[in-house]
């Protein structure tokens, strides 16, 4: 019965090790940006304004975005995106096959949707994430906060902003993403990476450019001002885009 006891812990154990194992996505930019541009790659299937993108599957168009040079992979779990929070678990669970697995994914995953209340922090650990999206327009004083939540789990955040007021809320972020859409109306606005110019101490953060590059001038003019790109529509469209994308 001991004998049973003691397997049964260490079982439990070596489970707690892979639940608590993050990879970290500011390291996989860093490192992304010595020889490629570093493109963290959305599986976008859907969109609320413009309906299907493209009707693909997650898991292997995951596998092929690493495959394409991404440094980590945004995964949408807002059902409004056609997204699913299983899809998290299901890639987290490729982490761990053995090295010479060819579906063994090695890059961290972003979950990419609304979190508006500590429960999905937790719960974004819990199916897997490597980060999470937290929202400033959406949080405002709220994000300092969840900052530190996420930072006691191991898991790191991209804060997104969309104009200057959006600033105040930052905090000590490591990541900053700007998003370049306008929400109202839909349009992108490449010039909104201008922002970039007025966050505090910008040499010691991660600036991500969020939205509307489609082609490689695109990513040459966000590249001005951001340090890596999150691209969703334009490579789910078209795979090998993202294998233009990355090039330096």
């Amino acid at each position: 019965m001991e004998n049973l006891l003691s397997k049964i812990v260490d079982e439990k154990r070596k489970g707690l090790e892979k639940q608590k194992f993050r990879t970290s996505i500011s390291k996989a930019i860093r490192e992304a940006a010595k020889y490629r541009v570093p493109v963290i790659a959305e599986i976008k299937r859907k969109s609320p304004k413009f309906g299907e993108i493209r009707e693909v599957d997650v898991i292997e168009t995951a596998k092929i975005f690493q495959n394409y040079g991404a440094c980590a992979l945004s995964i949408l779990t807002d059902k409004n995106f056609e997204g699913d929070i299983k899809n998290l678990i299901r890639l987290r669970d490729l982490k761990f096959k053995e090295n010479k697995d060819k579906n063994k994914i090695n890059i961290p995953l972003l979950r990419k949707d609304f979190i508006i209340d500590e429960i999905h922090i937790y719960e974004s650990y819990i199916y897997g994430a490597d980060a999470v999206l937290l929202i400033a327009g959406v949080l405002k004083k709220k994000t300092g906060k969840f900052l530190e939540i996420a930072g006691k789990l191991n898991l790191e955040c991209i804060v997104e902003v969309r104009d200057e007021d959006d600033l105040k809320f930052i905090g000590d972020a490591n990541i900053v993403g700007i998003n370049t859409r306008n929400l109202e109306n839909f349009e992108i606005d490449l010039n909104k990476l201008k922002l970039s110019e007025k966050i505090k101490n910008r040499e010691n953060r991660i600036i991500v450019a969020e939205s509307g590059i489609e082609n490689k001038e695109d990513v040459r003019a966000a590249l001005r001002y951001a340090d890596a790109l999150l691209i969703g529509t334009s490579i789910t469209k078209n795979f090998e885009l993202l294998k233009e994308f990355v090039k330096k």
